[in-house]
């Protein structure tokens, strides 16, 4: 069974998520461009996650959940199908990730809409296998990369700061590292910091 999701009880967070979905639900078209081009569809549900990959350019813009208690399996496929290890085969390297990490970046996403950032989290790395994981310079010997439980990502026209800023705020969150070069690390293990 999948985790329970998290309820968003954190004075400042929940008021500008609540504040970020009521008017995105009264002001948003069905389509909506952003500065750079790209066309995020909007849903019904107000579980929706924008994510692209750097490496290929795939998106999706999809609901995990349509109640905020369980999980919506076809839009959650598609957001695991985003953040799979692209080194390996695609039957070892798609994996279910963790729906709190997913939360998580839900959680991050709605922070910066209500600050009028309307763009997608852009995926360094999600999911690694282990031979991934050992082949990647730097990664922890023991990374929650491996165990679907971390992404690295940052997003258009958000400086890396105010990103990780905003991800230590995050009641769902694990670990953040700050990588000053161009992305921040979000997991969803025992809460910690680090810059790298």
């Amino acid at each position: 069974m999948y985790e329970t999701m998290c309820q968003l009880d954190r004075g400042a967070f929940i008021a500008g998520a609540a504040s970020a979905l009521v008017t995105s639900a009264l002001l948003t078209p069905l389509w909506r461009a952003n500065a750079s081009g790209l066309v995020k569809p909007q849903h019904s549900s107000r579980y929706v996650l924008w994510l692209q990959r750097m490496q290929t350019g795939e998106s999706a813009a999809e609901p995990f959940s349509v109640d905020g208690r369980s999980v919506y399996m076809p839009g959650y496929e598609r957001l695991c199908g985003v953040l799979r290890d692209l080194h390996v085969p695609l039957q070892e390297g798609d994996v279910q990730m963790s729906m709190r990490t997913i939360e998580a970046l839900w959680s991050v996403q709605q922070y910066l809409a209500r600050a009028g950032i309307q763009e997608p989290i852009v995926v360094h790395s999600g999911y690694r296998t282990p031979r991934t994981n050992a082949n990647t310079e730097g990664a922890a010997r023991q990374s929650y990369h491996m165990w679907a439980m971390a992404v690295d990502f940052h997003v258009p026209n958000v400086a890396m700061d105010y990103l990780a800023a905003i991800c230590m705020a995050c009641p769902a969150r694990g670990g953040v590292g700050y990588y000053p070069g161009g992305w921040v690390h979000l997991d969803t293990g025992p809460q910690r910091y680090w810059s790298g």
